[in-house]
């Protein structure tokens, strides 16, 4: 209105003058205001959904459309730079940039408001011209015409009226009745001007499985078989789920069976599968329950005598007293040192120093871990000594050399000295500088279970973090420093001058520089990305943290995640707990949480976190309550209503072994022990060893074939869990088991010296292998294999090569 009264304006002004150019010239505008007028009359948008849309607003409507369409952060078709230099944000996050791309940049020419038609953004879109994109609409969709009235209607920009205070979804949980029904959601907008706008046409949706619930792009679900799932809805990077059930169609006369249940865990478990109409298998037996927790607790199989002593145990409590004895058994520490050593990233070829050095650092990473685990440390204070850690721990420089000479004397086995320490300076002790992004990116991953690297460069295409996010998180470690401190300096450079002097001398394993762990001024603050002036240190999605008021940042940070109202920390770690004894989290993966990949069972989650904080972060007791619930103690023999249920733990799911427990149940099966390494004793359990890499080069490439991960990273994807052709041809085929099985001190040799009954060395056999006895049929095939053998060694190695190929061996269940 404003623009039309100012050219009426010159144009009186021109016909005044009464000039002959002057009057042209208002000809010329009267003719343009009219055109921009009758290109600018335009009907309502009809969107897809049902939707009207009156006014288009940028923020609302036209970046929701690029966002939709995933003109992200590039042009059209997805790349990050488009062509000609065009470049949106990621899902429409940032509107400000995005309309000055649109409307400044190229010299304006994307857009004609004179003549909308004939805008290059439509000509492209349309394919209407030639480009090196794609085509993404017709001039008759409701996205050509959105576009085409906002440039009519003069591509005007209201600052923040399209931000977004809520987003609502109906129904937020939907429940169907059985496979093949359909539905639909309806997606509302909430705006800080407190306006609400049905925006279901301009979300995304997708399934997290499509098996269970199928979705349309305009968000029309579909139910294909029993089961749940979510649908994620995102809209100009906003991120919502929503649960879809898909229960089993009752049969006529059916009634939901009455299980017994131990405490909350069932309860919630139970309650979820009721709603889904899938019943939980039958109790495991004795020898499927004791082989399962052996393995889950302690790495390795029960031997022959153990699984006939609790066969023949006829007490109640039998089940109860087996999982206590095994969660103080000193290798369950070992086995979730192991697991700590993934989760904090102790890659030995990342440590300082050289060959062996290397080797015993990741060991003494290991036995820190395994120290704490073993006493129960309760787990924020583990934590608080792996996030927190310095070198010197208080003591002067004089006392911290006398402390690493200590330590650097043990060359094999445990190191007390250093599982003494109060912390494991060694997570931040790197041969290469660290930047403060990646102490950002193992941190959230290790303790808070959030994925962060997707924040790096632009906001997370599936969560609620964004580049600045990413900077203030990673700019609390600005602090932390690897090298000499000032305290120091005089001390350390006369040692390693000595060190230089001595490190010809082959008989010793070389010494590394002193170097230390320390706090110092921040040297590296990451800019705003907005406004490039240094950003405050913020922990995700918490309070900012002060980097100099005399307190670590670290210490702060720590502070903030064991609070009882932290969203990640306890549950991230009941979460990663609960992972090891399914074999699948209840966010899955376990250090994925974002609002894309929801809780398989919120409820769940949320009960364990609160007894887990409740009970003072006790691992154990956290452990023991897992492992007594009738949930973890079903049988994986599904029933027809449960043997598609992947998610809710209907019974127990087989699942691949780690690397390291496949390595010790292997050798206890064949009687054999391992050779790892110089760091390592004689007859030392692979879930012992520390290091990424031994120098068994056999060993080696069996953790390489079954997953065990470089550490290269804390991502929990490193860890490989999938079976694997090379996982077959070398229980099929390596010579070292043959060589195992052939060994004068193996299994095979003493029983064949001590046994001359058949069944009674067929029937150890069994039991060292797959914890149970031979049932009759299999007895009858040993028998007639027997008869027709070369000899008695041969029969016996060939059927435990084949009860070592077995997938009841090969796979927990």
């Amino acid at each position: 209105m404003r623009r039309t009264v100012e050219m009426l304006a010159v144009m009186a002004r021109c016909f005044a003058s009464r000039d002959p150019w002057f009057m042209l010239l208002a000809c010329f505008a009267l003719f343009t205001q009219m055109v921009c007028a009758v290109s600018g009359a335009h009907a309502d948008v009809k969107l897809p959904a049902g939707e009207t849309v009156q006014k288009v607003d940028f923020e609302r409507h036209i970046v929701g459309v690029f966002g939709r369409m995933g003109c992200n952060s590039g042009s059209c078709h997805g790349s990050f730079q488009g062509k000609g230099g065009f470049r949106l944000s990621l899902f429409g996050y940032d509107p400000a940039k995005d309309y000055l791309a649109l409307t400044r940049e190229a010299e304006g020419r994307r857009l004609n408001r004179t003549d909308p038609d004939n805008s290059l953004l439509l000509l492209k879109a349309t394919g209407r011209v030639p480009h090196e994109g794609q085509t993404r609409f017709g001039r008759d969709s409701w996205a050509y015409h959105l576009l085409r009235n906002w440039i009519a209607d003069g591509a005007h920009w209201q600052p923040g009226s399209g931000t977004i205070v809520k987003i609502a979804i109906t129904p937020p949980e939907y429940a169907f009745a059985k496979p093949g029904q359909t539905g639909q959601l309806h997606v509302k907008a909430v705006f800080a001007d407190g306006t609400t706008e049905t925006i279901t046409s301009l979300c995304d949706f997708r399934t997290n499985d499509e098996t269970v619930v199928e979705v349309t792009p305009l968000g029309k679900l579909r139910a294909v078989r029993p089961g749940d799932t979510a649908i994620i809805v995102s809209y100009r990077g906003h991120v919502v789920p929503v649960r879809v059930l898909v229960p089993l169609e009752a049969k006529p006369n059916f009634r939901y069976p009455e299980g017994p249940q131990v405490h909350f865990i069932d309860r919630e478990v139970f309650a979820k599968l009721r709603r889904l109409g899938i019943v939980p298998s039958d109790l495991s037996s004795d020898t499927e329950f004791l082989r399962r927790v052996t393995i889950d607790t302690i790495g390795t199989l029960p031997s022959p005598q153990e699984v006939r002593a609790f066969l023949a145990d006829t007490s109640s409590d039998k089940r109860t007293r087996k999982i206590d004895e095994l969660l103080a058994h000193p290798m369950h520490a070992a086995l979730w040192a192991t697991k700590f050593c993934d989760i904090t990233g102790n890659n030995t070829d990342a440590l300082e120093g050289q060959g062996q050095r290397k080797a015993l650092l990741s060991q003494m990473w290991h036995d820190w871990f395994r120290k704490r685990l073993a006493a129960n440390v309760p787990y924020d204070e583990i934590v608080r000594g792996v996030l927190c850690a310095t070198s010197r721990e208080g003591l002067s420089p004089e006392e911290y050399v006398q402390q690493v000479k200590q330590i650097e004397t043990v060359n094999c086995g445990f190191n007390e000295t250093y599982a003494h320490r109060s912390t494991l300076d060694l997570f931040w002790r790197r041969q290469q500088q660290v930047p403060i992004e990646q102490w950002g990116e193992k941190t959230a991953a290790a303790f808070l279970g959030v994925r962060l690297e997707c924040a790096q460069c632009h906001k997370h295409p599936f969560d609620r973090w964004t580049q600045t996010d990413y900077r203030a998180y990673a700019n609390v470690f600005s602090r932390v420093s690897f090298g000499i401190s000032p305290e120091s300096q005089k001390l350390f450079r006369a040692e390693n001058e000595e060190r230089r002097k001595k490190k010809g001398d082959k008989k010793t394993v070389p010494l590394n520089p002193l170097r230390e762990v320390f706090l110092t001024k921040a040297s590296r603050i990451l800019p705003d990305p907005d406004t490039n002036k240094p950003l405050p240190a913020r922990a995700l999605g918490g309070p900012i943290i002060p980097l100099d008021d005399g307190k670590d940042p670290r210490q702060t940070l720590f502070e903030w995640m064991r609070a009882p109202d932290n969203p990640f920390f306890a549950r991230s770690f009941v979460n990663r707990v609960w992972g090891h004894y399914f074999g699948t989290g209840i966010v899955h993966p376990v250090d994925d949480f974002s609002l894309a990949n929801p809780p398989s069972n919120d409820r769940l989650l949320e009960a364990l976190a609160k007894d887990f904080i409740a009970n003072k972060y006790n691992i154990r007791d956290l452990e023991r309550k897992i492992l007594l619930s009738r949930t973890y103690q079903l049988t994986a023999v599904p029933n027809e209503t449960n043997r598609l249920d992947r998610t809710n733990y209907s019974h127990s799911y087989i699942r691949p072994l780690m690397a390291e427990v496949m390595v010790d149940v292997l050798n206890a099966a064949l009687g054999a022990t391992e050779k790892f390494g110089p760091e390592m004793p004689d007859g030392s359990r692979a879930i012992e060893v520390g290091a990424s890499r031994v120098q068994n080069g056999s060993v080696n490439y069996a953790f390489r074939i079954f997953g065990r991960p470089p550490r290269t990273t804390t991502c929990d994807c490193q860890r490989a869990m999938e079976p694997a052709l090379p996982q077959k041809l070398y229980l099929m085929a390596d010579p070292s088991i043959l060589q195992k099985m052939q060994a004068p001190q193996g299994r095979i040799a003493r029983l064949l010296a001590t046994e001359r009954d058949d069944n009674k060395v067929l029937d150890e056999l069994f039991l060292a292998s797959v914890s149970r006895l031979p049932t009759a049929k299999e007895r009858a095939w040993f028998a007639s294999y027997r008869a027709q053998a070369r000899d008695r060694r041969t029969a016996f190695v060939d059927t435990l090569w084949a009860l070592i190929n077995t997938h009841e061996f090969v796979f927990n269940h």
